[in-house]
Parts: C-alpha cells; sequence; structure tokens
C-alpha cells in the first residue's frame, strides 16, 4: 500500500479534474491504497493562465502546501492542465516541491490543448526544463502524448484512458417530448458554446423544435470569455448554472442529445458520462473524442468551429427518435466494454507500487 498525496481542484469546483480527483477517492484505489488530497480550489476570480500578483502569490502558497503535504507520503500525484506558460511554471514549481521533499512525482494531463501549445523549440525547451521534477507524465489522449514524447522523452510519458463510473449512470427511461439537447462544460468560446448557440438559432428559424440545456460555470480565463458567448442570442438555450457533480446524473436524463462542440479536447468525461446515460452524442472530432465516439453508430462526428455543419448533425438527431435511441444504447455498451475505469485504475495502480518503500 501507497501512502498517495492527491494535488489538483476539488469541490467547489465542477471541472473535470475536481471530477476525476473524486472518483479515486471514492473507488478501488482509496481501498488498495491510503489517497490523501490537498485541494488547491480557491473561491477567487478565475485567471488562469495569466500572469498576475495575485497568481504568483497563490502559486508560491500551493507550493508551500505541496511541500507540506508530501512529508508522509510515498508519491504525490499532481493533477494538472499544464499549458499555457504560467500554468506550465506553476506545475513544474508544484512538483520541484514535492521532490524537494525527497517524493516521486506523478504530473497528470488533463488538458487537450497541450499539441497545440508545443509546436517550438522554444516552447518545448521551456517544458522541458519545467517537467524535470516529474518522474512520470500521465495524458488522456494520445495527440497529448506524442506532443510531450517529442518534448520530454518517450519512456517518460504514458497514456491513461479517462473513464466513468457506470454505477452512477444509467439510461433514462423513454419520453415524448420535445428533444433537449445538452451541453455541460465551462461558458467559454473554447469549448464550442458559440458555435452550439449559433447552431441552434438555425434550428429553430428552421422549424427544428427542441430545448438547449447548458449546464456549466465561469471558465478558468475569467468572466469575460463568458461574457463572449452570453451575447449570443439562441431563442432555445436555458442557462442552468454551475451544478455538483452529484446532480450530474438526473441532468442527463432530462436530456436527449449530449453535444460538446469543443475546439479542442483530450478525453472529456462528460461525453463518458452522456454515453453510459444512454445519450447520443454530437461532438467534434478533436483530440480523442473519435475513440469515444464512433461517427454513425454512438454519435455524430462534425469539424470544430463550424456551426452550420454542427446544426446539420443536431437537426438529424432531434428530428429522429428512433435514431436516438439506437445510437444511445450503442454508447452505453461502448462505455461499458471499453470505458469501464478497470484498465485505467490497474494502470494508477500499477504505477502507485513502484513507488511504494
Amino acid at each position: 500500500m501507497s501512502r498517495v498525496l492527491l494535488v489538483g481542484k476539488g469541490p467547489p469546483d465542477r471541472g473535470g479534474i475536481s471530477a476525476f480527483i473524486g472518483s479515486l477517492l471514492s473507488g478501488p484505489l482509496a481501498q488498495a491504497h491510503d489517497l490523501r488530497f490537498l485541494n488547491l480550489t480557491k473561491d477567487v476570480t478565475p485567471q488562469a493562465g495569466r500572469f498576475t500578483a495575485s497568481n504568483v502569490a497563490r502559486t508560491l502558497a500551493d507550493a508551500r502546501a505541496v511541500w507540506r503535504g508530501s512529508a508522509g507520503a510515498d508519491v504525490v500525484h499532481i493533477h494538472t492542465a499544464l499549458v499555457p506558460a504560467v500554468t506550465l511554471m506553476r506545475a513544474g514549481l508544484l512538483a520541484d516541491a514535492a521532490r524537494a521533499r525527497g517524493k516521486p512525482v506523478i504530473l497528470h494531463v488533463h488538458s487537450g490543448w497541450v499539441e497545440r501549445w508545443l509546436t517550438t523549440p522554444a516552447r518545448r525547451t521551456y517544458a522541458r526544463a519545467l517537467l524535470a521534477g516529474a518522474n512520470r507524465i500521465v495524458t488522456m489522449s494520445n495527440p497529448s502524448a506524442d506532443a510531450l514524447a517529442a518534448t520530454v522523452g518517450r519512456g517518460k510519458v504514458t497514456v491513461l484512458d479517462n473513464w466513468v463510473d457506470l454505477r452512477a449512470f444509467s439510461p433514462a427511461p423513454e419520453t415524448d417530448r420535445v428533444p433537449r439537447i445538452l451541453f455541460a462544460g465551462l461558458l467559454t468560446p473554447r469549448k464550442g458554446l458559440g458555435d452550439l448557440l449559433r447552431a441552434c438559432a438555425a434550428l429553430a428559424s428552421g422549424g427544428v423544435d427542441h430545448e438547449l440545456l447548458i449546464a456549466g460555470g465561469t471558465p478558468d480565463e475569467g468572466s469575460r470569455a463568458e461574457d463572449d458567448v452570453r451575447r449570443i442570442d439562441s431563442p432555445t438555450a436555458r442557462y442552468l448554472g454551475a451544478l455538483p457533480h452529484e446532480m450530474m446524473p438526473a441532468l442527463y436524463h432530462d436530456a436527449d442529445i449530449f453535444c460538446l462542440p469543443s475546439w479542442f479536447e483530450a478525453m472529456p468525461l462528460s461525453i463518458l458520462e452522456a454515453m453510459a446515460a444512454g445519450l447520443p452524442v454530437v461532438a467534434t472530432n478533436v483530440g480523442d473524442i473519435p475513440r469515444l465516439v464512433e461517427d454513425g453508430v454512438t454519435g455524430l462526428l462534425v469539424p470544430p468551429n463550424d456551426p452550420a455543419a454542427l446544426a446539420q448533425a443536431l437537426r438529424e438527431l432531434a428530428v429522429d427518435p428512433e435514431r436516438r435511441r439506437q445510437m444511445g444504447k450503442a454508447g452505453r455498451r461502448r462505455a461499458e466494454e471499453r470505458f469501464d475505469g478497470s484498465a485505467t485504475l490497474r494502470s494508477i495502480d500499477g504505477l502507485y507500487k513502484q513507488f511504494e518503500p
């Protein structure tokens, strides 16, 4: 049994990192290892990725907390978006704080932006220096793994699939209602929310009955990004706010189609949750989303930043309840067969055991 310090976001944060860490703390690894959690979420105005005095002060305080918390650990498992430059510096300092205690570090990357950022020799050199403190770098997508391998070496990088707790999500009974399209994610253009709002406005003007449910809160980059999408008029949209993780199963039951039209992603947990809940998925063909969504079988894939293509895909499912039902059933089967977490949890367990005293 290893003593593991998990470091990252937790409640009240409601994003993917928080959900992933929560699943580790409540899952079988908590019986196999001594897991402790250092929650770095602060109740402040989001300004991630920017070099500000408050971000510097927060990072230094968090590095001290990691240094203190590492004292009783055998391994420190840090969860991070990793990029851009300021976030990368923060991740490196947290890893260095644990290494200053003589502790091995697993750096777990949850962003799909890595391969889009590590594109120049200067950036790769910068990243190589800051990631020197990590013993192992884990990522959730093959494109991110390739970019990181070109930066720090293939032997240091491991790809682990995201996963969904199938016990927590189940298909809802069929209903006879106006089809509801659900978006769950941060309220920001990079999640494709502006494209979705425009697509749904086109559906409404074309006479396609539907409702658009939007669940999510202010993104890490701040309220300006949220304002950019809220200014887009879409008559069928209803904003639900940021909901806690425990409300997500009921939210999927209230929907008929799940849509995540992000401009970049790794392996989104929200898509896996939607598949487990028996929803057909409309998403962009970025990152490892094509490994989740089988185009034409469990959902439909469209190019990023293309509201017209998105509207066409949503129209096809909105007017065809039988196709939605068949795709939803196929998605649930795919989640059961490939993304139940057993392989991922075994791999994380193996990583922890490498550092047992």
